[in-house]
């Protein structure tokens, strides 16, 4: 009895005890609760950040990487200016994909400041963990089994933001309207019919608000980015360091990817689902936990920036000063090749204007370059004939297949960077900056415009002189003809 009655108090003091601790527990475990922000103006610049994001996505395909080694990497411009060996080529396009992602966490970073969630807000943290290996990538998960669906539900939130802001602008002229009729004393019945229309586009407005990106909470949607920012990171190395490794069948790499993308490699030590991820399951370090500044940006310790794998100064370092782009001059060479290619197709056309603006485009070097080959070419010529102006017209078009492609993407690569420094959702293509004239090597590309530049003088002289020569036929002052041809040409070469 003594003992059943000591059984019976120790029983009761237990659940005393334990009553007590849970009570204590879920007492201290409460956190103040703060409303949680919503997106508001700021879902343009998110909505631009995320069809980078899915763009970013797109391109690490198995399609698009195959189209990279087969189609970019053998093209004819690439080869004969940037570079023709394979590993080169990767590292290029390997630094401009990490590039990319960094600019793109470096947004989540700042939008994640906003956060409730301290994990969120210390997100840079947590990439750069990543970055560095302190956090193995292929045993956090990350939503890689379901990037399908994800990347659709950023697309969905991207096309409802880019409706949004064209119904705001709808919005924004109906209001203008309404206030001009009022303030003109116009019809009353005008007047009620903009105002009813108005009353139905803010409906149009509200819903939209809901559906797109301007109602979601900051938590929602940096979550989303933060996951989506990593398994793309994890996909690039996965990729692109088994492509750099010599020797290494394609067999093996995409078993190596499929390994990656395997749900069972991933497990939760905590046993949480994906979504939870950030907040339950990484590990909330002094690295997480350190305080950070307003302005604070993803920056890359030492090691990184001079491994495979880095910022992007390790980008712009491939840009020598032998390159065209580290002679800052890709857009400028870039549009003296479209220029010519305009001008050849009506060569009949170009005047002494159009001539003289071509020259003035030119940098000092080509200057010197094109009076050199055109003094030392034409010195011997003195008339110019119809076979060897087609011969010159094949040469052109046969350099214009090669570097005008260059010259094209390089101005789409940087029209597409402009717009996404003012916050438009431009549609992109999948133009690398090594496909270019940005890695060119500067003398091979000056070699060539100005081969391409004495090609143009011919054909234009030898237009010039058909027409002059059709004029003298009619006149036949054929002496007069053949005095006007040598001063052009004496005039020109002097």
């Amino acid at each position: 009895m003594v003992a059943e009655a000591w059984l019976v108090k120790m029983r009761n003091q237990v659940s005393i005890n334990l009553k007590h601790a849970l009570l204590l527990e879920s007492s201290s475990s409460k956190k103040p609760s703060f409303p949680k922000q919503t997106i508001g103006i700021l879902s343009f610049e998110v909505a631009n950040v995320m069809s980078k994001t899915v763009h970013l996505h797109r391109s690490l395909s198995d399609t698009e990487l195959s189209k990279l080694k087969s189609e970019v990497f053998l093209s004819q411009g690439v080869i004969k200016l940037v570079s023709s060996d394979e590993n080169h080529l990767l590292d290029l396009a390997v630094s401009e994909k990490l590039d990319d992602l960094s600019r793109v966490a470096s947004v989540v970073s700042r939008l994640g400041k906003k956060c409730n969630e301290p994990a969120l807000q210390g997100f840079e943290h947590v990439y750069e963990d990543i970055v560095n290996g302190v956090i193995d990538f292929r045993k956090l998960g990350f939503l890689v089994k379901d990037m399908e669906s994800m990347v659709k539900k950023m697309e969905r939130f991207v096309n409802a933001t880019c409706n949004l802001y064209c119904e705001m602008e709808v919005m924004s002229e109906l209001e203008q309207a309404v206030m001009k009729l009022q303030r003109s004393g116009q019809h009353q019945g005008s007047v009620k019919a903009f105002e009813q229309k108005l009353m139905w586009q803010r409906q149009d407005v509200k819903s939209l608000r809901d559906a797109s990106l301007w109602n979601q909470t900051y938590d929602k949607v940096v979550e989303m980015l933060a996951r989506t920012v990593c398994t793309i990171y994890g996909r690039i190395e996965t990729v692109f360091g088994g492509l750099a490794l010599r020797g290494k069948k394609d067999s093996a790499l995409k078993r190596e990817a499929e390994e990656f993308t395997r749900e069972a490699d991933f497990s939760f030590p905590c046993g949480t689902n994906p979504g939870r991820m950030f907040m339950e399951c990484l590990p909330m370090n002094s690295s997480v936990s350190r305080s950070y500044d307003d302005d604070a940006r993803i920056t890359f310790p030492r090691a990184m920036r001079s491994s495979k794998f880095g910022s992007k100064s390790r980008l712009t370092q491939h840009a020598s000063a032998s390159t065209i782009g580290g002679s800052a001059l890709s857009l400028h060479y870039a549009n003296v090749v479209i220029v010519v290619e305009k001008l050849l197709k009506y060569p009949h056309l170009i005047g002494e204007e159009a001539r003289d603006d071509l020259y003035q485009m030119l940098p000092t070097s080509l200057k010197t370059s094109l009076k050199a080959n055109l003094r030392s070419y034409l010195k011997n010529i003195s008339i110019y004939d119809a076979p060897l102006a087609h011969d010159w017209k094949e040469t052109i078009d046969g350099i214009l297949s090669w570097l005008a492609p260059l010259a094209h993407n390089m101005i789409r690569w940087q029209s597409e960077r402009n717009f996404e420094q003012h916050n438009q959702i431009v549609k992109r293509t999948n133009v690398l900056l090594l496909q270019t004239l940005y890695f060119a090597d500067r003398e091979k590309t000056e070699a060539a415009i100005c081969k391409l530049l004495v090609g143009l003088n011919y054909i234009c002289h030898y237009e010039q002189q058909q027409n002059a020569l059709l004029d003298c036929a009619s006149s036949f002052d054929y002496e007069d003809c053949f005095e006007w041809q040598s001063q052009c040409q004496a005039a020109y070469l002097d």
